[in-house]
């Protein structure tokens, strides 16, 4: 995993748009995020659990999506043990803000139940 293509595709992202605001996705932008994505998946990547440490789930939801990793420190840094990307139904998304939070976090939750 080379931190230089979350850098990459971060610098396409005006923070201060509109979450609609589309991204001006370049060729060079596809390559960075095909080998972010091709990094996440493998197996090097994801590590076993250590059932010794203690788990830490980081949960958001964005645009109706809810995205979870299940981490474990290792070292000075957090190895992803695994990782959820899910759209959330129609009932949900219109929900306030923060009911829509307790959805998210109950979706990404079956991270941490999956590994006891």
């Amino acid at each position: 995993y080379d931190p230089w293509h979350k850098i990459h595709l971060r610098s396409l992202v005006d923070h201060k748009a509109p979450p609609t605001t589309l991204l001006n996705w370049t060729e060079e932008a596809e390559l960075h995020f095909t080998a972010l994505k091709q990094a996440i998946t493998k197996a090097p990547a994801l590590g076993l659990p250590d059932y010794q440490k203690y788990f830490h789930l980081h949960a958001c939801e964005v645009e109706g999506v809810a995205i979870g990793f299940l981490l474990q420190q290792h070292g000075s840094t957090y190895r992803p043990l695994a990782y959820l990307s899910k759209k959330l139904d129609n009932i949900v998304t219109g929900m306030p803000a923060c009911l829509c939070a307790v959805a998210t976090a109950l979706e990404t939750s079956r991270l941490q139940m999956e590994n006891p």
